[in-house]
């Protein structure tokens, strides 16, 4: 059981269940307006048009059922895989301000790894 059904259901007090609740109206809200859009395929997407995250997608599903979880959730893994391509692909190596920074942070002689490109720099 996630958090957030744990705050619906009561479990966490009366507080938490009317904020999960409120919580729900602004999802519906939202859905309603258009901040939220679901397409064809059932992938729930946010104003700017990113797949929902997985804590906003649970509440969605609760208020409608033509969201598709498994479409969403692949939606969003192949966003993140092709914005960690473009990110490696376009990385620079560090100007002097960005390893003097390191040096002061780290310390001279320390080893920084990127941890997205995998990349190691010998300060």
């Amino acid at each position: 059981m996630t958090r957030f059904q744990r705050e619906l259901s009561g479990e966490l007090g009366a507080f938490w269940q009317q904020h999960a609740k409120d919580e729900l109206a602004k999802v519906k809200a939202d859905l309603d307006s258009g901040e939220i859009t679901i397409d064809e395929a059932g992938i729930a997407r946010n104003c700017i048009g990113r797949a929902l995250m997985d804590d906003l997608l649970e509440k969605l599903l609760l208020v409608t059922d033509k969201a598709d979880s498994a479409a969403t959730r692949a939606a969003r893994e192949a966003e993140v895989k092709a914005d960690l391509e473009s990110y490696r692909a376009s990385r620079k190596a560090p100007s002097a301000e960005e390893l003097a920074e390191m040096r002061a942070a780290f310390g001279k002689g320390a080893k920084v790894v990127d941890i997205i490109t995998g990349e190691k720099i010998q300060l």
